[in-house]
């Protein structure tokens, strides 16, 4: 999905956790192929859904009619 000015991931969040979080972090974002900050990044954003406070966009693409 090509992205608009409005995807761009420029802000930074930092924390700190303790290794053995750390390591759970790895463990489980290795299993579903995501590296950990995308890991942690899609368990933010379900969170925020689950709360309300991030509307759920579904884009659809534009279908052009033929003439």
């Amino acid at each position: 999905m090509p992205r608009t000015g409005s995807d761009a991931k420029d802000a930074l969040i930092c924390t700190r956790v303790t290794p053995n979080i750390k390591d759970i972090i790895e463990q489980q974002a290795s299993r579903e192929g995501l590296t950990p900050s995308e890991w942690i990044r899609n368990l933010i954003i379900k969170e925020l859904k689950n709360e309300n406070l991030l509307q759920m966009v579904f884009k659809t693409p534009r279908i052009r009619e033929e003439k």
